[in-house]
């Protein structure tokens, strides 16, 4: 016999947390334990929330106990912490001290992350000289930052056509495109309903489903 925790590689990719056991010929497979205090291994992103701590892209959002808050929403500081560790993944990335050019995120804990974020093309801020660092990332915003970062500040996805696949955005809405792009990569299904909610708040449970999709993340 024998039994421990193994990685497996399944459609959804790799997951680290199934434990395994092998008596008398029989193979049991089973969930293994949470990494984050408040998230049980039922809850629904679970297994991307985990893929997502594996790779390094979070740690969570608070510590002793390791907790994640999927259900915060994400700020457009934090926003910008995710997505560069997405994009440099499988390398680590720290930001390099520079100075700031947004008059709000002078002194702020992700100033330099933000500041990347900038020189990598993705964002351009909220206003003239502001970033707005602790605005919650829309679902349409959020469909722009995902394709720049993952295809690089120059991209634009092909034209909408005659509908965007989702009820609750028009075709002439500003991210229609991104929307209806984001959905054909698989990277997104919607709100539910046939609808995309694109002016929802993404909270870090989608958040680790949209990252962990784009980037491909094991």
């Amino acid at each position: 016999s024998n039994s421990g925790t193994y990685p497996i590689t399944c459609s959804g990719g790799a997951d680290n947390n199934y434990n395994f056991s092998y008596v008398n010929g029989t193979l049991t497979v089973a969930l293994g334990a949470s990494s984050f205090a408040d998230l049980d291994t039922s809850y629904w992103a679970w297994q991307f929330i985990e893929r997502l701590y594996n790779a390094g892209i979070t740690g969570g959002c608070s510590t002793s106990p390791l907790n994640y808050c999927p259900e915060n929403e994400v700020t457009r500081a934090q926003m910008a912490v995710f997505l560069e560790r997405g994009m440099a993944y499988p390398a680590s990335f720290s930001p390099p001290d520079v100075a700031p050019t947004f008059g709000d995120t002078v002194g702020h804990w992700a100033e330099d992350w933000i500041e990347a974020l900038k020189n990598h093309g993705i964002t351009a801020g909220c206003a003239t000289g502001l970033y707005c660092p602790e605005n919650p990332v829309t679902r349409a915003q959020m469909a722009v930052f995902l394709l720049k970062a993952k295809y690089g500040s120059s991209y634009l996805p092909p034209a909408v056509g005659a509908s965007t696949g989702f009820g609750d955005v028009a075709t002439d809405y500003w991210a229609a495109a991104w929307i209806k792009q984001l959905a054909a990569e698989n990277i997104t299904g919607g709100c539910g309903g046939g609808n995309y909610c694109p002016e929802s708040p993404v909270t870090r449970a989608q958040m680790a489903v949209f990252l962990v999709r784009a980037f491909n993340l094991p």
